[in-house]
């Protein structure tokens, strides 16, 4: 079908800027319909059938979030975005979960306006894709198909997206996923390792930038990033992983409340093997498939024995250290059955983590020290206001920098 073909509903209540928008895409080579509120998009949308929708947020008989989902639900081949001048994250997460495809403040380049109309023509054309066209993780569990379905929501738009939870839960492979399902998905995959220093925070190329640990930044490079977000065009998007818990990264002292606020746009929380015990038997079972497969062999099974000795183990290094221990274990296993003494627990290079019900005395010191840390480092290592920051006195800061070996 040719440009001159396609139909694109515009809905705004300003006069102006539906005229703007009406020369623009008639431009571009597009047949352009105007609705002035959601009423009358209702109406077009039930006697016209359109290749896209532009609405804004803003309307005189409701939200566009309230269009979005009507769209979604009863024209689900019309791709859908926000453009408004009244712009907030709560306004973003409720339009996106209601169906768009994009949310974008005012004022708009017309560089943004092209390829916001390409991504969503694009999405017209593929309403047929195939099932196997969508890359998620192949594991057949509640957990994990949550997991997926969050995958595909955040692929499906360019907002920045934070990935909390322990070492060694797929962070990263989430991470991979979202991109790979995106518009994106042609374009580089950039990882940056907010632990070294050394690091360079603002790469040029276009496409997904993953910034991990992203904990460990100090307060000037917290600025630094904060900065090159907001100045990133549609050419990138941002995804972020934190081996904090979301309560953990959103309460610290030592996260600048601007980065909390253009990350935690969306948010995706990982569980620890320890939280997922239940579902270890379908867990073993198909990743020795899926090894089985990658190596060219018949996939092991494994004795209820073994299995009892893996459900036994802390797994200090999560889902990461349950592939480590059951690749070992088809290796060595004899007739593709692992037995409970092909299970090697020992050793697999996983230091135990801090378990706060085991050990609340050292849970809380770490605590502390990450918070205080965190001070000093925020008030340039001035003592009086990281303890006036921490709401404790001076003398208690000092007594406990010293009990806890605080350098």
């Amino acid at each position: 079908m040719t440009t001159e073909q396609k139909k694109i509903l515009v809905v705004d209540d300003e006069p102006d800027i539906l005229q703007l928008l009406e020369i623009s895409l008639s431009r571009m080579g597009f047949n352009v319909y105007k609705a002035e509120n959601i009423g009358s998009a209702k109406y077009q949308l039930s006697k016209t059938t359109f290749h896209l929708c532009l609405s804004d947020f803003k309307l005189p008989d409701g939200h566009g979030s309230e269009l979005v989902e009507h769209i979604n639900q009863n024209y689900p081949n019309t791709p859908v975005a926000v453009i408004t001048a009244f712009g907030t994250i709560n306004h973003a997460v409720e339009t996106l979960k209601k169906g768009a495809y994009d949310f974008i403040t005012k004022p708009i380049s017309l560089d943004t306006l092209r390829q916001l109309v390409i991504t969503g023509l694009q999405k017209h054309e593929q309403g047929g894709e195939t099932e196997a066209e969508v890359r998620t993780i192949d594991i057949n569990t509640a957990y994990f198909a949550g997991i997926n379905d969050q995958i595909l929501k955040y692929a499906d738009n360019q907002l920045p997206v934070i990935i909390f939870g322990p070492r060694g839960t797929w962070k990263q492979r989430i991470a991979k996923l979202i991109h790979e399902n995106s518009s994106l998905r042609n374009q580089s995959y950039t990882e940056i390792d907010c632990s070294d220093e050394n690091i360079d925070l603002t790469p040029v190329d276009a496409g997904t930038l993953v910034y991990q640990n992203i904990e460990s930044l100090s307060p000037e490079r917290q600025s630094q990033l904060v900065k090159f977000i907001k100045a990133l065009g549609d050419e990138n998007r941002i995804l972020v992983t934190s081996n904090w818990s979301e309560d953990e990264f959103m309460h610290s002292l030592g996260i600048k409340k601007t980065l909390i606020r253009v990350l935690c746009v969306g948010t995706i929380t990982t569980r620890s093997m320890i939280d997922m015990l239940d579902d270890l038997p379908e867990i073993s079972k198909t990743r020795l498939e899926q090894l089985a497969e990658s190596w060219n062999k018949l996939p092991c099974k494994i004795h209820p024995s073994a299995l009892s000795k893996l459900k036994s183990h802390a797994f200090a290094g999560n889902l990461k250290e349950l592939d480590l221990i059951l690749s070992k274990a088809a290796v060595n296993c004899q007739n593709q059955l692992i037995r409970e003494e092909d299970v090697q627990l020992e050793n697999t290079g996983f230091q135990p983590q801090l378990n706060k019900e085991m050990n609340l005395e050292k849970y809380i010191e770490e605590i502390e020290i990450r918070e205080i840390t965190n001070a000093l480092a925020k008030t340039n290592n001035n003592k009086t206001k990281a303890a006036d920051l921490l709401g404790i006195s001076f003398r208690a800061l000092r007594y406990k920098i010293k009990k806890l070996g605080i350098d």
